[in-house]
This record gives C-alpha cells, structure tokens and sequence, in this order.
C-alpha cells in the first residue's frame, strides 16, 4: 500500500514525501520502509501515549530529518514533559520540529516562548491568520493543509493568505485528512488561488521551503 502510495505521488509529481512520528508502533512500521524521496521524523503525537527517552535512538536509526508531530491536542491533557523533551531533543540534535497544535494555540505559543527561537513548522495549521506572525516570529513556519479545501474553513483561508512567501509550506496530513501525498496539489491549488498567485509558483516556493527546513530526504 505504501509503495502504491509513493508511486501515485511520483506520478502526480510529488518529489519527496514526509512521515511524521506518531508512537513507538508506528516508528517500527516506517522502520520497515525504504524508498528514494522518503524521509522521516521522530515523536510522540499529543493524543498517543509515549517514552521520550527511546526517540534519540529512531532519530539514529531512521536518520530521521525532524522532531515531531508533538504538541496539544484540545480535549487532552498536555504532558509538558513529554512536549520540552522532544523539544529539546530537536535543539541538541539541531532538527526543526513538526508541531500538532489544535485548538490550544494560545496556550501552545506560552509555552513555545519559553524554549526561545525554534526552527520548524505548525503543521495543518488551524489557527488564526492574527497568529501567524507570532508563530513567524519563533522561527517557525506555518503548513496549509486539506481543511482549506473546505469553503466554509474561512480562517484558514485568511491565514493561507497572510503566511509570508518564505514561510509557507503546504501538505495532506494524509491519511488523516486527505487520502495521500498525491493530492497535495489539490491543496497548493487552492492556496495558490487564496493567494492570487499562479499554482506553479505556489508548488515551487513551498518546494523550496520544505527543502531548506528538512533537507533533501533519505
């Protein structure tokens, strides 16, 4: 299914795909895959139970570009440990983090203000386009994801249209809201609209920014 998957995102023009960590079941899962344009990070996800203290060794073992998803979910009860260790695990390694923050962006921006300066990304963020530039101003970059596809999703469309062009990247979250990396034109598409910019200067901007932040894959 995975190879299927990777094939369909070649096709559809997609160079390089992203597997974010979730828990400890999943890392053993991506350790199993090995495929030319396919990168990994390393974390424990906010709604998944987990041992920071086993991630120094996947990030080794997968040559993992990234910390994360780590973060706040609302409806579950943050363990700030678990959060500043990944944190901390990114800044010692010097690796951008992948955050998850849903509907705790004010308490996640308290407490990111603490760890200073950070290199990485709010993934499928979910915020406000008023937050972004506090976001920006940690270091961090703001991903648009498949909920601006959605006509009713008016504050994501607000803030697709205030990240600046050096901080914007876009994705599928898939497969949990979208089907696969292949659709992530889909969603470049309809930034690129949001934007008034041309599709093609969408895809190789944001190209051009995953490339600086994580590299150029496995």
């Amino acid at each position: 299914m995975a190879d299927g998957a990777l094939a369909r995102a070649r096709a559809a023009g997609v160079e390089r795909v992203l597997v974010p960590g979730v828990d400890a079941a999943q890392l053993e899962r991506a350790g199993a895959l090995t495929s030319d344009g396919l990168s990994f990070a390393v974390g424990v996800h906010p709604c998944f139970e987990g041992d920071a203290g086993a991630l120094a060794a996947w990030v080794d073992r997968l040559g993992a570009v990234a910390i994360g998803e780590l973060g706040w979910h609302r409806g579950r009860a943050p363990d700030e440990a678990l959060v500043d260790a990944q944190l901390d695990l990114a800044r010692s390694r010097e690796l951008p983090v992948i955050l998850h923050v849903v509907g705790m962006h004010g308490h996640a921006l308290e407490r990111l203000q603490k760890h200073g300066t950070l290199r990485g990304v709010v993934h499928a963020y979910s915020g406000s386009a008023e937050l972004v530039e506090r976001y920006v101003r940690l270091g961090l970059s703001i991903s648009i994801g498949p909920s601006v596809l959605d006509e009713r999703a008016k504050k994501v469309h607000a803030a697709a249209r205030a990240v600046p062009a050096d901080r914007l990247l876009v994705e599928t979250d898939a497969p949990d809201q979208i089907a696969e990396p292949a659709d992530v034109a889909r969603v470049g598409a309809e930034v690129a609209a949001l934007r008034g910019e041309p599709v093609d200067a969408i895809a190789e901007q944001t190209f051009r920014n995953a490339e600086a932040l994580f590299g150029g894959g496995r």
